[in-house]
């Protein structure tokens, strides 16, 4: 349970991260046209949710140093030993829940149809490929064909109160050091429970089933967002309606109104300043 957590710190970081990037590449119409067949790799490594404990901030407030580092120290290991307790009954509750295999069977349905290329099969990896992998995999290619990767991760916001789930897209094609797509998809799930263990104990309730639910719903949204994308030309309609943008933990959508891509049951797909997409509760 601890390495849970532990491992939680680095993921957390790496992942708020990532969600302000890559800038958006759309498929243009002569990529359609070169891609005879596009093959999915579907790189989801994790095998459970991993939830982390809020840095304490202590040593920054008495102006750091090895005294603050050792009090931040301290206090991060009472909030783990602490944080154990309080999620266990929530890892109880959804120990059954197989987050990679609902993505994927959403993932390979998402991309039989109504899309702009030919997808093919969808791999999905027990084991994440290396970087010379990946690059000896893309140099690979035949003419006429390309690899779709994927690259999803899925926690909860800070507070505990949100499900947030984030898919890097990139497609490469034969013969081309450019991507031919590129770009990322954040669901954000309506709030759940007070915050700290209320929120923790709010998501294990009746068998997890509200985890359960924001995650089905999770999958669903990042499909749109994926469809919608690949259809999409590299500026949007001017005249799509507009709303304001979120507050969205580690991910920047830009100040002012965002085009609205989609929008139902009480929710909506928009669009940030980078390109990204992003579905929150309205």
């Amino acid at each position: 349970m601890l390495s849970r957590i532990i491992v939680a710190c680095a993921l957390a970081l790496s992942f708020s991260a990532c969600t302000t990037a890559p800038t958006r590449i759309a498929l243009d119409s002569a990529a359609k046209q070169e891609l005879l067949e596009v093959t999915t790799w579907n790189q989801l490594p994790q095998d459970e949710m991993i939830v982390r404990a809020e840095a304490s901030g202590v040593g920054a407030a008495t102006g750091g140093g090895l005294i603050g580092a050792i009090i931040d120290s301290k206090v991060g290991e009472s909030r783990q030993n602490k944080m154990q307790a309080d999620i266990a009954p929530f890892y109880a509750a959804v120990d059954d829940f197989d987050f990679r295999t609902l993505y994927t069977q959403a993932l390979t349905a998402a991309l039989a149809s109504g899309t702009p290329v030919k997808f093919g099969a969808v791999e999905t990896p027990t084991v994440l490929p290396t970087p010379a992998e990946s690059e000896a995999r893309i140099k690979a290619l035949a003419a006429g064909t390309g690899i779709m990767v994927l690259q999803t991760a899925y926690t909860f916001s800070p507070d505990f109160k949100h499900l947030q789930v984030t898919t890097h897209a990139a497609i490469s094609r034969a013969k081309s050091e450019q991507k031919a797509f590129l770009n990322s998809y954040v669901y954000v799930s309506a709030a759940t429970g007070a915050g700290g263990v209320e929120s923790i104990k709010a998501w294990a309730d009746a068998n997890g089933a509200q985890y359960r639910a924001a995650s089905n719903e999770a999958v669903q949204q990042i499909m749109q967002m994926l469809k919608l994308d690949l259809m999409a030309n590299a500026t949007d309609p001017a005249d799509l309606p507009k709303a304001a943008a979120p507050v969205v933990p580690g991910v920047y959508l830009g100040a002012g109104p965002l085009p609205v891509l989609a929008s139902q049951n009480g929710r909506v797909i928009l669009r940030s300043l980078s390109g990204n997409l992003v579905s929150v509760a309205q």
